[in-house]
């Protein structure tokens, strides 16, 4: 809980400030792309917000993974509302996965101009900022139809909640599945639901990753052959957003993508190992808190405006360190030559 507490603080205070810098610091060149910039800074504030309260907690156990939350005696919320609040956060982790191959399409378009009046100038920005959620509701359904609470789920799961968390299951509310299923003579055999709901989820994933490292490269030829082509000023400000976004999508990569392919492959494979749980939740909590930071280093309009706010900060403590040391002096200058009297 302090962990996660201090994650959505990080995550407000930083991302606010990010918007601030956004509305106000922005390159009249930015042009459109800040709308996309604040519509992801505010989504991170709403993923942090959420993730507080929601509680989420994620394990595996061999051929099965559950994703829940525990329900506490004095919470207004009834077992089947907390399923869905498990839901609704699977499903903004979903739009979370269209949303930087958004970016990755748009500064594309921004770059190569036919490819920009096509499919992403004008009303067509709208179209991008749907995606995320269409890739929501798409997971979300995914969940619903393939990953909702069951009888045999909750069995083979039984234990493995009283051990880490020292719950019976029936006061948790989660999610999951199991990918194979023991059979009458003992041997096992495919879930299909619990398959056919994974191989969606790993397109989503796999289509999102294909669009970052597709534009993110065409993106980068581009802006190598057309430094004579435009101004040096326009070219480097494209530059500080392609190399910001490179890191921001580095960043869920590191702490998302790849935790969440092996929190999903151990389970698929048969294989208990439960730590790779705790690390998904750990990273998917952190990732809010921290992607907000390459637009802060990176993109020098925002970078400078850091600077000399912190100068700012310097000169009025160093300003007010001047007069304290005045008054301390005037003030021991009046006392020189006055002996305290002693009757």
């Amino acid at each position: 809980m302090v962990y996660q507490l201090t994650c959505t603080v990080i995550s407000l205070f930083l991302n606010s400030i990010l918007i601030c810098l956004i509305w106000n610091k922005s390159p009249a060149q930015t042009g459109k792309y800040r709308w996309l910039m604040m519509y992801t800074a505010c989504f991170e504030i709403f993923w942090g917000i959420y993730d507080l309260p929601a509680e989420i907690i994620a394990h595996s156990v061999g051929s099965a993974f559950i994703v829940f939350r525990i329900n506490h005696p004095d919470s207004i919320l009834n077992s089947e509302l907390s399923s869905w609040v498990v839901l609704i956060y699977t499903a903004i982790f979903g739009a979370s996965m269209a949303l930087f191959a958004s970016h990755f399409v748009y500064r594309y378009g921004s770059i190569e101009i036919s490819f920009g009046k096509k499919f992403t100038s004008d009303w067509k920005l709208g179209i991008i900022l749907i995606f995320p959620v269409v890739y929501a509701i798409w997971w979300a359904a995914t969940v619903r139809f393939c990953f909702w609470p069951n009888e045999d789920l909750r069995e083979y799961t039984r234990e493995l909640i009283m051990t880490t968390v020292g719950q019976d299951i029936e006061n948790i509310s989660y999610v999951g599945t199991r990918f194979y299923i023991d059979s009458v003579n003992g041997t096992k055999h495919f879930n299909i639901t619990a398959w056919i709901g994974v191989c969606q989820m790993f397109f989503m994933v796999g289509s999102s990753m294909g669009c970052v490292f597709g534009f993110g490269f065409m993106c980068y030829l581009r802006l190598s052959n057309q430094i004579s082509m435009v101004s040096m000023a326009v070219n480097n400000l494209q530059k500080q957003l392609f190399y910001s976004l490179v890191l921001q999508t580095l960043i869920p990569f590191v702490l998302m993508h790849i935790p969440i392919t092996i929190y999903y492959l151990c389970p698929m494979l048969d294989m208990d190992l439960d730590f790779a749980s705790v690390f998904v939740a750990s990273t998917i909590t952190l990732y809010p808190a921290v992607d907000p930071l390459p637009s802060f280093f990176v993109i020098k309009s925002y970078r400078e405006a850091i600077l000399k706010f912190f100068r700012k900060i310097n000169v009025a403590s160093k300003n007010t360190m001047v007069v304290t040391f005045t008054m301390n002096s005037v003030r021991n200058e009046s006392n020189v030559g006055h002996t305290p009297a002693i009757f």
